[in-house]
């Protein structure tokens, strides 16, 4: 099971960018600064629009994996109710998914919304669902910004070391994906139908938006 730590919805405030940069931002008392990697070539592979400020940062910390993402988004989609983990379906969101192989034939996705609160599951290529899984050790929290909301987390690398069979530590190639899910007002047509709901690091050259298939993930180097 996984640990969140849930702050009120839409509320704007500055805990957010305060923990992010803490996390990421600050030298360790040895004097080096802690490696990180910073991506923020996001955009709507499907549409033509500009797509609002993303960022992501990840590093090792210890046995954990760190991650945050940052968010522009000046109408958060969130639901005040939770019926499960299928909620998040409904919601901005953001993703991380992590592939053992290139072919997609075994990858684990974790989905998380503006309040920390996850729907994670383990896939198989194509879109061949397990919902019973849970991400062992996974903590996330939410929060909102003056700008949108920030999302961070921490995986073991025990954990993902279980899930890619081999070890996992700075330096190791990891195949992952990394999305966004940008929903607003109300109707099917603005919640999932709509080209500019998707927003990836990748640019899947599939014609419909679709994040379950391989082009739609990217190796990167564990910090």
């Amino acid at each position: 099971m996984y640990e969140v730590t849930t702050m009120p919805p839409i509320r704007r405030g500055v805990l957010a960018v305060a923990a992010v940069a803490l996390l990421f931002g600050i030298a360790a008392c040895s004097g080096e600064g802690p490696r990180e990697l910073t991506v923020t070539e996001f955009g709507f592979p499907w549409s033509e629009k500009p797509s609002p400020r993303t960022v992501f940062r990840t590093r090792t910390d210890g046995d954990l994996l760190r991650f945050a993402f940052e968010v522009d988004d000046d109408d958060v989609v969130v639901s005040d109710a939770w019926d499960g983990e299928s909620t998040v379906d409904g919601e901005d969101r953001v993703e991380i998914f992590f592939a053992r192989d290139a072919d997609l034939a075994d990858y684990w996705c974790i989905e998380i919304d503006p309040l920390g609160r996850v729907h994670d599951y383990h896939a198989r290529h194509y879109r061949v669902f397990d919902a019973d899984w849970d991400c062992p050790g996974l903590k996330a929290e939410g929060s909102s910004t003056p700008t949108g909301y920030a999302v961070r987390g921490s995986i073991p690398l025990a954990t993902l070391a279980e899930l890619m069979g081999r070890p996992i530590g700075r330096g190791s190639e990891l195949r992952v994906g990394l999305f966004r899910a940008e929903f607003r007002g109300e109707g099917p047509e603005a919640r999932g139908e709509a080209d500019d709901n998707w927003i990836s690091w990748a640019r899947p050259a599939v014609e419909k938006p679709d994040f379950h298939v391989p082009e739609a993930f990217r190796t990167i180097v564990v910090p």
